[in-house]
C-alpha cells in the first residue's frame, strides 16, 4: 500500500504560516543540498494531495517557474519535479480544475476525505505527497492519514501564527538531517 508524506515548511516554534497565512519567514538563501533534497523527495511520490485554494495559487505558480528561462537552474529543477506530479485537488464542493494531470476529490466530510485517500493508497504507484496548504495540511494531520512527516525547520521563530498540529500527536524520529542554511530536515512517523 502506497504511504502519505507530508512536506511541510516551519518555524523553529512549529507555524506552517504566519497568522495572516504569511510565508516571508522562509529562507531565501540559496542552499542546493536542500533544494536537491526537496526534489528527491518528491520524486518518491507521483501524486500529490492539494486543498483547492493552495492548487490555485501553487500551481500557475510552479508552471510559471517551469516556462521562465530567466529562473534559476533550482528553481526549474523544483518546478519540475512538482509539475509531474499528478495533481489530486481537494475540495468541499464541485470546483473547475482547469489544470492538466489534475483530478478533483470533493470531500464535504472527514470520513469522505478518509475514504478518498484510503482507496488512492490502495491504487498502485508510489508514494503521495501532501506538499502544502495550512487547512489541508492541519486536516491530514487530524484525521491521522499521514504516514510520514518530513519538516523542513528554519531557524525562525514567530510567536504566533498557524500550527500544522491541532491536537496531540506523537510521532517517533526517523531521521534528522542540517543544511548549510541551517534548515533542518526532520522526517518522522506517527506512534500508534
Amino acid at each position: 500500500m502506497r504511504k502519505v508524506v507530508l512536506y511541510m515548511t516551519t518555524t523553529l516554534d512549529g507555524f506552517i504560516a504566519g497568522p495572516g497565512d504569511e510565508l516571508d519567514w522562509m529562507l531565501s538563501t540559496p542552499d542546493q543540498g536542500l533544494n536537491d533534497d526537496i526534489v528527491a523527495l518528491l520524486q518518491e511520490s507521483d501524486s500529490g494531495f492539494l486543498g483547492y485554494p493552495v492548487a490555485q495559487g501553487m500551481i500557475p505558480y510552479w508552471e510559471g517557474v517551469a516556462a521562465d528561462p530567466s529562473a534559476s537552474a533550482a528553481g526549474r529543477n523544483l518546478a519540475a519535479a512538482v509539475n509531474r506530479l499528478h495533481r489530486i485537488i481537494i475540495s468541499s464542493r464541485p470546483v473547475d480544475v482547469p489544470w492538466g494531470n489534475s483530478e478533483l476529490v470533493v470531500a464535504r466530510t472527514d470520513d469522505a476525505l478518509a475514504a478518498a485517500v484510503t482507496e488512492f493508497k490502495r491504487q498502485p504507484g508510489r508514494d503521495l505527497g501532501v506538499p502544502g496548504g495550512v487547512r489541508t495540511a492541519q486536516r491530514f494531520a487530524r484525521l491521522g492519514l499521514i504516514d510520514e512527516y518530513v519538516l523542513q525547520v528554519h531557524p525562525i521563530a514567530l510567536g504566533a501564527g498557524k500550527p500544522l498540529f491541532t491536537q496531540k500527536t506523537e510521532l517517533q524520529l526517523i531521521s534528522a538531517k542540517t543544511y548549510d542554511s541551517g534548515v533542518t530536515r526532520l522526517r518522522y512517523k506517527p506512534r500508534h
